[in-house]
């Protein structure tokens, strides 16, 4: 059965409706995870130094540390500035002796004949996860304290190598949950994530290559070093009663065969844990893998979600959301160092009586011909954005707004060519274009489009298809 171009229009502009929708609602979401974060920021600002006054009160190091702090939060401090603060306050802490103080185990005398306790093992790995778990706590927001502090009491309780994957797997699930719920800049995010899971590579290959210290092994030395103490003691003992060098020779004798069995027990018990162990870290290596390539995707998820919300889904040039983003850059570098830019908005001439005349296939055909061919005649750092409809912006970093006219004029000469057959008529497009720059003085962007929209319009006063600057 032959579906009419009116019902195909029809498929089609329903198509449309349900992806505006589908932005529409993507957009809100957005929308409302910035406020939540904006909302969190104030709070965390307001009571953080409020508290490190509280806690800052004295003349130690620390004191000190924790009044730098507070002052760094008051004033909005750069991430640079707050993690050079924060490192000031970890060496205050090693200065001061303040943290928890680690209690010494007195060794036996037969510890030299053992191999390293996995002890040293577990406190390298508390360590490195503390380093991972305080640089979480300090760039993430506080509705992510109570996981960390979850994932804090898991590390300290931890007391073997076993409990590495649930530590580092409730980590690599808080990163996750942080890429999905995030609102702010994708590629400051996406360093951040890489920063994070480097360190937790480190810390894992560094643990993978001592994983055969274990605390099963530990455990059989241990037992091994009973037998042998109680057997030494009997000997000892043997040595001060027996009357004749038969009886010691005998008691002797009877001794180390008792020591050689355990011993020959320990072997075997050994190569067990260390097939065990061997094991162990296979899996432990295989599933740390799979982290690192759900970590990846989610990664890979975050950077296509960005670009989907900066992109306008029918033409493939970005949005109006991405052209605030670059507008509010722009005038920041210009508030800043004075850097000049320029603002073209097009539109194409006569587009409502092409969609009545041909239908809205062939509108959006042109819609996607006016981006296809504008986007070869710019540099690599102007952004060409749909603003809404059949109307296109062209932000111009350093470009004053004779720059932006010769290239206004191109675009201009460009779209004029563009012509296709539909039913046997041409179809023609044309583009009426403003242009306006920045002007010294100005502190929002706003004048700068109002500029450049009123000269777009004169062009189309003048009888259209063709360039005026305000």
């Amino acid at each position: 059965m032959k579906i009419s171009p009116e019902e195909k229009n029809e498929l089609l502009e329903e198509q449309i409706k349900k992806l505006q929708s589908q932005k529409s609602d993507l957009i809100k979401e957005l929308d409302s995870l910035e406020e939540r974060f904006e909302r969190n920021e104030r709070m965390y600002r307001k009571y953080m130094p409020i508290v490190l006054d509280v806690v800052g009160t004295g003349d130690t190091a620390f004191s000190k540390a924790c009044r730098n702090l507070g002052q760094a939060f008051t004033k909005g401090a750069s991430p640079e500035k707050m993690a050079y603060v924060f490192e000031q306050l970890k060496t205050a802490m090693i200065q001061d002796d303040i943290g928890p103080v680690p209690v010494k185990k007195k060794k036996s005398i037969l510890s030299s004949f053992l191999k390293p306790s996995s002890e040293n093992l577990i406190d390298t790995f508390k360590e490195d996860y503390h380093d991972v778990l305080n640089k979480l706590r300090a760039s993430l927001e506080k509705k992510y304290v109570s996981r960390l502090d979850n994932i804090l009491e898991m590390l300290t309780s931890a007391s073997d190598t076993s409990d590495i994957s649930d530590i580092r797997e409730s980590i690599f699930s808080l990163v996750l949950v942080y890429i999905s719920d995030t609102s702010q800049d994708r590629e400051k995010v996406i360093i951040f994530i890489r920063e994070i899971v480097g360190k937790i590579l480190e810390i894992e290959t560094k643990l993978a290559d001592s994983y055969e210290h274990t605390h099963s092994m530990i455990a059989s030395n241990n037992g091994f070093e009973t037998v042998l103490s109680s057997e030494l003691k009997q000997l000892q003992t043997a040595s001060d009663v027996t009357d004749s060098l038969e009886d010691l020779k005998r008691q002797v004798n009877q001794r180390l065969a008792y020591i050689d069995n355990a011993l020959s027990k320990k072997q075997l018990t050994d190569q067990t844990i260390r097939q065990s162990a061997e094991k162990n870290q296979h899996g432990f290596k295989t599933g740390f893998a799979k982290l690192r390539q759900e970590l990846d995707d989610a990664t890979r998820y975050s950077e296509e979600l960005e670009k989907k919300l900066h992109q306008d889904q029918l033409t493939g040039a970005y949005n109006r959301r991405a052209y605030d983003k670059k507008m509010a850059d722009e005038m920041e570098r210009f508030k800043r160092y004075g850097t000049m830019f320029s603002l073209l908005i097009m539109d194409a001439d006569r587009f409502k009586t092409i969609n009545d005349r041909f239908g809205h296939a062939i509108g959006d055909r042109c819609l996607k011909e006016i981006i296809a061919r504008t986007m070869p005649l710019l540099r690599k750092n102007d952004m060409l954005a749909r603003y809404g409809g059949e109307e296109f912006t062209v932000v111009m970093p350093e470009t004053d707004k004779a720059g932006a006219r010769t290239v206004a004029e191109k675009i201009r000469q460009t779209i004029e060519k563009i012509e296709f057959v539909y039913k046997q008529e041409t179809v023609k497009i044309t583009v009426s274009i403003g242009i306006s720059q920045i002007e010294q003085g100005e502190n929002t962007h706003e004048g700068v489009f109002e500029r450049a929209d009123l000269a777009m319009y004169k062009a189309k006063e003048n009888g259209r298809n063709q360039v005026h600057v305000y």
